[in-house]
C-alpha cells in the first residue's frame, strides 16, 4: 500500500536522487501528485537547476525533465540540513 510522505522527506528523497543522477528520462505524471509538486517547488526555491517543469503537456498530465537537474548550492545546503534532520529523529 502507498503511502504519502511529509513534504521534507519527499524533497529529500527528490534532491537525494538528482545528485544520484537517478532521472534518466523526461515522464509525465499528475500535475497534483506529491513528485510533481515537490520537483516545481524544488525549482521555485532555487534548490535545483537545469529541470523542466511543463503544467501545459495536456490538461490531465504534465511533464516532468529531470534528466539534466543539478543542484544547486543552496540545493546544496536544503538536501544536507534534510538529511541530517533525518538522523535526528528518533
Amino acid at each position: 500500500m502507498a503511502t504519502n510522505l511529509s513534504h521534507d522527506d519527499e524533497l529529500r528523497g527528490l534532491l537525494s536522487d538528482i545528485a544520484r543522477k537517478r532521472f534518466i528520462n523526461s515522464r509525465q505524471v499528475n500535475p497534483v501528485s506529491n513528485l510533481f509538486l515537490t520537483a516545481k517547488d524544488a525549482v521555485e526555491h532555487q534548490y535545483i537547476s537545469g529541470a523542466v517543469i511543463d503544467e501545459t503537456f495536456s490538461s490531465t498530465l504534465a511533464e516532468m525533465n529531470l534528466k539534466n537537474a543539478v543542484l544547486t548550492e543552496r540545493g546544496r545546503n536544503k538536501l544536507a540540513e534534510l538529511l541530517d534532520h533525518a538522523t535526528k529523529e528518533p
